[in-house]
């Protein structure tokens, strides 16, 4: 929709918001499905958080109900991730690592769980945690539990009914992984603000792939890179650990940030949308020196290298060590601790045409599953927010903050609709091509 005034109107700052807990458990209704395509796991003695060693026999997990199933994603967790978890910490492989299993969402009849795990940071190391989402379904009395990334956790996302329409539909397809140089994604700040980094380096340091850039300046308020699902890790903690799925197959997590924003678990966010500020908050261990965000990026349960990435439009080189290299863009190179010139482009690569979010008197405007007011609501996009459109479908007529009527709705990559009365895109006539 375009607009008829002179001017822009002036953004304020993301509100600083104070975090809520997040371990409520939410009940779902209980829809039918196929049993999980994986070997089942039976569960064994309750713990919330312990330390174990990765070669754990599953099998020695004797059955019990559903109360336990905190110990039985925690031996799935370190037998498939906990060698690499060490190796990411610079343990040796027979040391011990300490886990944290924190189920989410329950079926009303219990017997589907969805939730997040994650192998703790020993204190005296700098990184990020290793930190999946998990789906069980208890079957015949055992456990059968699917980790994020995994085919199984694809399938099992396809009928869960402890997920949204929406997150069937995202997990369902993101165990592809994206390729290539293009990943879509903007620089976790505000468009056009310049920050600083500290160089190019691994989950912890010298671990392998360089996934990950720490990022300080600017205002300090932390972005998402792209659309997607928000999940918090370590929510005991006043401030957890945030990562967002994306729809094109990549997942970016956010390490440090405190004042984070409300909203809930699995909520949706748009382009750009502030998440907290920078800090060195520790809520799956670690430790860190000064406010910064430790950002990093995988495709499901594998970390990827931001080496020859494009990402804010500045493409990254590895230096001869971690925590060196640079990010160039038209012959220009940046160095680490050189503030604050890497001004954040946007996604640059991403194929779909953009508008910004303008909401008028409304703090937000709601997303939505159809083309209409009375589609149900799947999210929601704050004045100022990014939004990437990648098809445009007429539906109900709504009148924007200038009386500007329209029928048309904006779907974003993710799925959601926004009616196109709230975005401006430059022009009255759709942007994209017509929603099949």
């Amino acid at each position: 929709m375009k607009r008829f005034s002179s001017s822009r109107r002036t953004r304020r700052l993301a509100a600083r918001w104070a975090s809520v807990c997040l371990a409520a458990v939410v009940s779902t209704a209980v829809l039918p499905g196929a049993p999980i395509s994986a070997a089942p796991i039976p569960a064994g003695p309750a713990a919330e958080e312990r330390s174990q060693s990765w070669q754990v026999a599953e099998s020695q997990l004797q059955p019990a109900d559903e109360s336990q199933l905190r110990q039985v994603v925690a031996a799935r967790l370190v037998n498939q991730h906990g060698q690499r978890a060490l190796a990411t910490y610079g343990r040796a492989a027979t040391d011990s690592v300490a886990t944290m299993v924190e189920p989410k969402r329950y079926a009303a009849n219990r017997n589907w769980v969805f939730g997040g795990g994650v192998i703790r940071v020993p204190s005296d190391v700098e990184a990020a945690p290793v930190a999946l989402l998990f789906l069980a379904q208890r079957v015949g009395g055992s456990w059968q539990v699917a980790l994020e990334g995994s085919p199984e956790f694809a399938v099992a996302a396809r009928q869960a009914p402890v997920l949204s329409q929406a997150e069937r539909d995202l997990f369902g397809r993101t165990s592809v992984a994206a390729a290539g140089t293009a990943t879509g994604l903007a620089l976790p700040w505000k468009l056009n603000q310049g920050w600083a980094h500290w160089g190019v380096h691994g989950d912890s340091g010298e671990s392998y792939p360089y996934n990950s850039i720490d990022f300080y300046g600017g205002d300090g308020d932390v972005r998402a890179s792209r659309a997607g699902y928000m999940y918090r890790f370590c929510t005991n903690a006043r401030w957890p650990y945030v990562k967002v799925v994306h729809d094109n197959g990549y997942t970016t997590g956010y390490y440090h940030i405190s004042n984070q924003t409300t909203k809930g678990e699995g909520a949706y966010v748009a382009a750009g949308e502030y998440l907290g500020r920078i800090d060195v908050q520790l809520p799956c261990g670690g430790r860190a020196n000064g406010d910064h965000v430790h950002w990093t990026l995988w495709r499901g349960n594998t970390a990827v290298t931001v080496v020859g990435k494009t990402i804010g439009g500045w493409t990254w080189y590895s230096g001869n060590a971690a925590y060196q290299g640079y990010a160039e863009r038209n012959g220009q190179k940046v160095y680490r601790n050189y503030c604050c010139p890497i001004v954040n482009y946007g996604p640059g690569d991403s194929s779909y045409p953009t508008g910004v979010v303008e909401t008028g008197t409304f703090s937000n405007i709601n997303v939505r599953s159809g083309p209409g007011a009375n589609y149900s609501v799947v999210g929601s996009v704050n004045d100022g927010d990014v939004i990437e459109i990648a098809c445009t479908a007429t539906g109900d007529y709504v009148t924007g903050p200038w009386n500007n009527r329209t029928n048309l709705w904006n779907r974003m990559p993710s799925g959601g609709y926004i009616s196109d009365a709230f975005v401006d895109t430059g022009t009255d006539d759709p942007v994209a091509g017509t929603c099949s």
